[in-house]
C-alpha cells in the first residue's frame, strides 16, 4: 500500500469524513473514491455511512452498509430531521423539468435540507407515453453529468419501472453506474428492480420507500413509521391500520416533472418532511409540507401534522376494531393529522396565467385558494 493510501486508510479508521480526508490528502472526491475502490480490490470491505446532517464517511465495518433485505442505515443525532421527497423526474422525456429540479435543489440548500429521497423513475427509460428528447442509451450519462450536485446533499433512490427498463432492454444498470460515478446519488437496494420495497432505518425508525404499491395491498406495517410511494403521479395521504391498531401513514409522492395526467400537464411538485424525534429518537410527529414548483419559485401550498402517540387511533376517530385497513379523506382534521395537498392535478398554465398566479402567492396560501385562483385565471383567458 502506498504512503498516501495508508494515510487514507488510517483516516477511515479514525472515522474522518470524506470531506476531511479529501482536504487532508488534497484529492477530489472522485480521486478519493478511485483509491478507496482499490482497497476493495485488495480484500478490504469499505462501505459508506451517511448522516442526516449531510456528512458522508467511509467505514471498515458492516454496520453502515446495504443489507440483503433492501435496508439502509441513515444515522442521526438530532431531535429534528428534514427530508425532501420527490418522484418521477422522467429525465430524458420532453415533459421532464430540469428547471424544477434545480429550483428544488436550491430550496434544499437554502433550508438546510441534506437528504433527498427519490421514489423512482429518475429516468424515462425505454418506454414513454410522450416524446423523448434523450435516447435511452444516453439518459444515464446525461444524469451523471447534469443532475445537480452539492457536497452536503445526498439522494437516496429506489428504482422505478422506467429505470428498470434500461437494464431489461438495454442492459444498462443505473445502480452500477451511479455507484461508481455519483457518490451523492445512493441506491437503497442492491439492484435496479422496481418491484421490491426499500427501507431506510433512521435510529430504528423504519421508513419504507417504494415506487409501485397498490393502495389495497397486504402490507406488514407493524414497524413502518412512514411509507413513501411514487409512480401514481398524484399527491395523497392515507392511513393503513392493522388488527393491532398500528397506524402507518402512506404518502403518495407527486411527480417532479410535467408528465401528462389525463390530458393535462402537471405542475412539478415535491414534499418536505420535518421529522421530530423524542428523547429516545423515536418519531414524535412529522410536519409535511406540500411544495409546488412554478418557474423558479417553490411555494408551500399546504401543511399537515402527523402525530405519533398511543392515542392515535382515538385522535383519528377510529373504532378500536376498524372495519377497514385503509382510511382516506378523514372528515375530522382537528388533530391536523391528514390533509391532501391537492384534490386534483392542476393543468398546464400559460405565461400570463402563471404571472397572475404569482400575484396571489403568499406564505399561507392553501390548496383550495390556489385551485380557486387557477379557475379564476382560466376564466379570464
Amino acid at each position: 500500500m502506498t504512503e498516501i493510501n495508508q494515510k487514507i486508510m488510517d483516516m477511515i479508521k479514525q472515522k474522518k469524513s470524506i470531506e476531511e480526508i479529501s482536504n487532508m490528502v488534497n484529492l477530489s472526491y472522485k480521486q478519493l473514491y478511485n483509491r478507496v475502490s482499490s482497497f476493495n480490490n485488495q480484500g478490504y470491505i469499505i462501505n459508506k455511512a451517511y448522516n442526516t446532517d449531510g456528512t458522508l464517511y467511509y467505514t471498515l465495518d458492516n454496520d453502515n452498509c446495504y443489507h440483503l433485505n433492501n435496508s439502509f442505515e441513515l444515522f442521526n443525532e438530532q431531535s429534528e430531521v428534514k427530508f425532501l421527497v420527490i418522484s418521477d423526474l422522467h429525465i430524458g422525456n420532453i415533459t421532464s423539468d430540469e428547471e424544477a429540479i434545480n429550483t428544488i435543489y436550491n430550496y434544499c440548500i437554502k433550508n438546510d435540507i441534506h437528504v433527498i429521497i427519490n421514489c423512482g423513475d429518475i429516468l424515462d427509460g425505454t418506454f414513454s407515453r410522450t416524446k423523448q428528447k434523450i435516447s435511452p442509451e444516453n439518459q444515464v450519462e446525461y444524469l451523471v453529468k447534469n443532475y445537480p450536485f452539492d457536497k452536503s446533499i445526498y439522494n437516496f433512490y429506489t428504482a422505478g419501472d422506467h429505470d428498470e427498463s434500461l437494464l431489461n432492454d438495454k442492459y444498462i444498470s443505473l445502480f452500477t453506474i451511479l455507484e461508481k460515478r455519483r457518490h451523492d446519488i445512493c441506491p437503497l437496494s442492491l439492484n435496479d428492480s422496481a418491484s421490491k420495497d426499500s427501507v431506510i432505518n433512521l435510529n430504528n425508525n423504519t421508513i419504507k420507500v417504494s415506487h409501485k404499491a397498490s393502495v389495497f395491498e397486504d402490507n406488514n406495517i407493524s414497524n413502518v413509521k412512514l411509507h413513501l410511494v411514487g409512480h401514481n403521479h398524484t399527491s395523497k395521504t392515507i392511513f393503513e391500520v392493522n388488527e393491532t391498531n398500528h397506524v402507518s401513514p402512506r404518502i403518495m409522492v407527486p411527480p417532479l416533472s410535467r408528465v401528462s395526467i389525463e390530458g393535462e400537464t402537471n405542475i412539478p411538485r415535491a414534499i418536505e418532511l420535518n421529522i421530530y424525534l423524542d428523547d429516545k429518537l423515536h418519531f414524535k410527529h412529522v410536519l409535511k409540507r406540500d411544495l409546488l414548483i412554478l418557474n423558479d419559485k417553490t411555494i408551500n401550498v399546504s401543511e399537515t401534522i402527523i402525530n405519533y402517540n398511543k392515542n392515535i387511533i382515538n385522535a383519528l376517530g377510529f373504532n378500536k376494531n376498524p372495519d377497514t385497513e385503509y382510511v382516506d379523506d378523514m372528515p375530522n382534521t382537528h388533530n391536523q393529522t391528514f390533509k391532501d395537498s391537492e384534490e386534483k392535478e392542476i393543468g398546464e398554465l400559460s405565461e400570463e396565467q402563471k404571472q397572475k398566479l404569482r400575484d396571489f402567492f403568499g406564505p399561507n396560501l392553501g390548496s383550495k385558494k390556489l385551485e380557486r385562483n387557477v379557475k379564476k385565471v382560466r376564466r379570464r383567458k
